[in-house]
């Protein structure tokens, strides 16, 4: 394993290879808990990325800057991370959409996929989309 995440080296340290997108800095803090916790006992680092409710960006510029194997974040300061050349998502090997229709429903689309699309080789790339909701098939 250690081979793979030198391998996997940036300018400061290596790229994540999961990447989990929420649509509130709420869910994104509970989902992150859970992965910090059993990330840690396998030896993954993660970090969340929010904005809002006291959250700055510096610390999560310097997590980033060290290397992590997963990111957990809401859809707008992933994106902004990306736009400012925080986060690269060159070795991307799972994203998941978590509450995807309600990302859907508060117009994230365009970007969700701008950070799609900034995966390489996205076919190579398991993508998981969870909803806690279903529509009326009716």
């Amino acid at each position: 394993m250690e081979n793979e995440k030198a391998s996997r080296r940036t300018v400061y340290g290596r790229s994540p290879t999961i990447l989990v997108l929420l649509p509130t800095r709420e869910l994104a803090k509970q989902v992150f808990t859970d992965f910090k916790y059993y990330g840690e006992v396998v030896g993954l680092t993660s970090c969340c990325l929010y904005g809002g409710g006291g959250a700055t960006i510096s610390p999560q510029i310097v997590q980033l800057k060290r290397g992590v194997d997963i990111v957990v974040g809401v859809v707008g300061r992933v994106k902004d991370h990306i736009e400012r050349g925080n986060l690269d998502l060159s070795s991307m090997k799972f994203r998941i959409l978590d509450e995807a229709d309600e990302m859907l429903r508060q117009g994230f689309v365009e970007d969700v996929e701008y950070i799609l699309g900034k995966v390489n080789d996205a076919a190579k790339v398991q993508t998981v989309l969870f909803s806690a909701t279903l529509p009326s098939w009716g």
